[in-house]
């Protein structure tokens, strides 16, 4: 037996002035330099193991903080074809940092190391996934690093975003390797949990912790203005690139047929990559070329997973400027073909995938390039896009550099990107506990500075790109998910009205805002009354199901939600569309109510191409939020569905759709924090607590092999583990929703009017 929801009692500690206050307008706000601090670096708690001869491993094992180790300690030593695994306790995140000892004689030796938030996935040479979107992050989830016979501290060039554990090996060489120092130095906020401007202390151990595992999600998933190191660097001759994500250019989203040229030097390594088409489907690197440098002048032209064809003897070497030219070409049977030094070389096959899609440049593994003078030109010749790559606009353009505003990735480790869809949770677990608001600020800036022509606002878009006001079709397609993420937007920017009082920065994007809402009414159905989305579009944050294509309860509940947010914003402004809002909105609701709810299940129902599918958990969370389950003309009751809603429930939690023949038996945490926001709201208190009790049990027990001390992206709804452990994300923001609702719902701290103005 757990205690009802009235008897546990709690103590709120909070800067209100943090949140209370009146938004200061740009660039005092978002501008504002952050307080200097001296570098932060997470260190190992403990030794997991070892394997071979590893001297004095404990001497890696030291305290976090902001400065250099106190004191002398003796160095730990590794010798060849020896490894040791290091723990950090929780999830941790930042540059890789190594300090090597002198005293190797020789030629040196060569250490790999690899990370993995679990134990389980930390897989020599692989680790658990990489980073998806984000440029600006380690490629993969290990480097190989040559160690001088002088020693030297290494500092990685690209953020590893989240892990647990480290496995550093001793690969080449034949003379021992010495370790002063491992660690990642942050580029995240690393307040204690104890020192932050929110917290929560209750009677109950539990939700305590359950508070603080939001928290420290949300601060190791955000990050302030610049903290992120360029993945290109420009000079006067050229740009350099070494082994990164592909860098899109992020206006060539309708570049078609093209040919681009551009002056290329490899000064080591071996492969140089571009890519045209998609860079994500059909598959991650199936619009990728490459041409790479053999032995004996040697090399060879390929498409990923596709044909090859060798160059000519000599025809592209290292140490030497080569002028290249791409073509693609075709309609039914596209291809790519290559031209070095005047020479036509030959061409590869798509093999039948589309070339549509942005351009993007990058170098393999171990190499380094310089590139310069990029033409794009269209198949008549007519010069679509030049740049001398000599200048910072190549990092505007390619989103290649910094990141220009402090901003809340969804996951620490994966994706780094900035999610819309995610912040209607992620927005309220910050204001309520890191009080981090201009990465909030920052981040609604940049998905709504990115739109197309249609009105939608990009639903994942990286941290180094530059927004603008302007919406255009050319934006990469990649950074835009279907309808529901791009109108949870708008609920997003609410959270921010209502926690801050602002209406000087929402007036600045109210037009993207509404441009955005009018992409989303595209969808209804005159006849039905009904949104109705078609196969792509139909996508939730469920990805691994496919799309749903048809009557989404779902959607049609977000939109309502979102209209009727709008409204309020609207009276704010002094915006005449409040009312066409609400009448929308109240039209939607009427036909939900007569159309998508069913009698026999108590709730409201999911409908693929006219065929009821099942119940869907977010669907009906937002009918509940968005008031359509309480209107006067329900069938039912906001309680009513709450209880009809417990037949989702598994041992660990509810699943996300009923029909478990057409959907995965997964726990969402994302959908199950609407669900538990949605019992709140209906009266069922105690029932929203139980939720929180069996979702994020497996989160929160330091036991828990998959433990991060952070929430989950995904939970198996069979087995309680991560869903896909090995590419799902354990510091997850959407997963959040608890810390905000025990500050919200259990202590019943809450803006009541927007900003805490009264």
């Amino acid at each position: 037996m757990y205690p009802p929801l009235k008897s546990i009692l709690g103590t709120f500690g909070f800067l209100g002035a943090v949140i209370a206050q009146s938004y200061v307008e740009p660039p005092t706000f978002l501008g504002q330099l952050s307080r200097p601090v001296v570098p932060y670096t997470f260190r190992p708690t403990k030794v997991h193991s070892t394997n071979g001869t590893v001297a004095n491993a404990e001497g890696l094992v030291q305290h976090s903080g902001p400065s250099g180790r106190n004191g002398t300690f003796p160095s730990t030593t590794l010798s060849p074809n020896s490894s040791i695994i290091l723990d950090f306790t929780l999830n941790v995140g930042g540059y890789p940092v190594f300090d090597f000892a002198s005293g190797a004689s020789g030629n040196g030796a060569t250490i790999r190391y690899t990370v993995s938030e679990s134990l389980a996935a930390l897989e020599p040479g692989v680790g658990d996934g990489f980073a998806f979107k984000g440029n600006p992050s380690a490629r993969f989830r290990f480097e190989v690093i040559p160690v001088s016979e002088w020693g030297g501290r290494w500092i990685g060039t690209g953020v590893q975003g989240g892990q647990r554990f480290i496995l550093i090996e001793h690969v080449a060489g034949a003379v021992d390797v010495s370790i002063n120092e491992v660690g990642f130095q942050a580029a995240t906020d690393v307040t204690p949990i104890a020192d932050l401007p929110g917290s929560f202390n209750s009677s109950d151990g539990y939700l305590n912790e359950l508070w603080a595992t939001g928290a420290r999600t949300v601060q190791l998933g955000c990050t302030s203005k610049g903290s992120l190191t360029p993945a290109w660097h420009v000079s006067a001759i050229g740009t350099l690139i070494e082994s990164k994500n592909v860098a899109i250019h992020q206006k060539s989203q309708s570049w078609g047929q093209i040919d681009f040229s551009l002056s290329l030097y490899i000064i080591s390594g071996s492969t140089f990559t571009v890519n045209k088409g998609s860079p994500y489907e059909p598959s991650a690197g199936a619009a990728e070329f490459t041409l790479t440098v053999g032995k004996n002048g040697t090399g060879t032209f390929s498409r990923f997973s596709g044909s090859s064809i060798d160059l000519p003897s000599g025809a592209l070497t290292t140490g030497k400027w080569h002028s290249v030219k791409f073509s693609v070409r075709g309609d039914s049977n596209e291809t790519m073909a290559v031209s070095i030094d005047g020479v036509k070389v030959g061409s590869i096959s798509y093999d039948g995938i589309s070339s549509a899609g942005p351009l993007g440049l990058t170098a393999g593994t171990d190499t380094a390039v310089i590139v310069k003078d990029l033409l794009v030109q269209d198949t008549n010749g007519t010069a679509l896009y030049f740049n001398s790559l000599t200048t910072q606009s190549a990092l505007e353009d390619f989103a290649a550099g910094t990141n220009n505003y402090a901003v809340c990735f969804d996951g620490a480790k994966r994706d780094r990107a900035v999610w819309a869809g995610d912040f209607s949770i992620f927005g309220p677990t910050i204001f309520y506990s890191t009080a981090n608001t201009e990465a909030v600020a920052g981040s609604l800036l940049l998905f709504t500075g990115v739109q197309d022509a249609q009105g939608q606002i990009s639903s994942a878009i990286s941290a180094s790109v530059v927004p603008s006001e302007v919406p255009t079709n050319d934006w990469e397609g990649g950074s835009f998910f279907p309808m529901m993420y791009a109108i949870a937007s708008v609920n997003a920017w609410y959270e921010w009205y209502r926690y801050t009082g602002d209406t000087r920065f929402i007036s600045t994007w109210w037009p993207a805002i509404k441009r955005d809402i009018d992409y989303g009414l595209s969808f209804l159905d005159q006849q039905t009354g009904l949104i109705t989305t078609p196969n792509f579009e139909s996508f939730d944050f469920n990805y691994y199901d496919g799309p749903s294509p048809g009557t989404h309860i779902g959607a049609n509940s977000i939109v309502v939600w979102a209209l009727r947010n709008a409204a309020l914003i609207s009276d704010s402004l002094g915006d005449s569309m409040a009312s066409g809002y609400r009448e929308t909105a109240n039209n939607i609701e009427k036909a939900v109510n007569e159309r998508l709810f069913s009698n026999s299940t108590g709730a409201y129902m999911l409908f693929e191409d006219d065929t009821p599918v099942g119940m869907s958990q977010d669907g009906n969370s937002y009918a509940i939020l968005s008031g359509i389950a309480s209107a006067s003309s329900a069938p039912s009751s906001a309680g009513a569905v709450i209880e009809a809603m417990r037949s989702l429930n598994t041992p660990f939690g509810p699943l996300s759709f009923a029909n478990t023949s057409r959907f995965l038996p997964i726990v969402s945490p994302y959908a199950s924090g609407f669900h538990t926001w949605a019992a709140f709201e209906a009266g069922k208190d105690d029932e929203a607590i139980s939720l929180m009790r069996t979702i994020w049990k497996n989160q929160t027990d330091v036991n828990n092999p998959w433990h991060t001390g952070m929430t989950w992206e995904f939970i198996n709804g069979t087995t309680g583990e991560p869903y896909r452990p090995n590419f799902s994300s354990q510091a997850h923001g959407w997963g959040s929703a608890p810390t905000w609702q025990l500050s919200q719902y259990v202590l019943g701290v809450a803006p009541a009017t927007p900003g805490y103005s009264t």
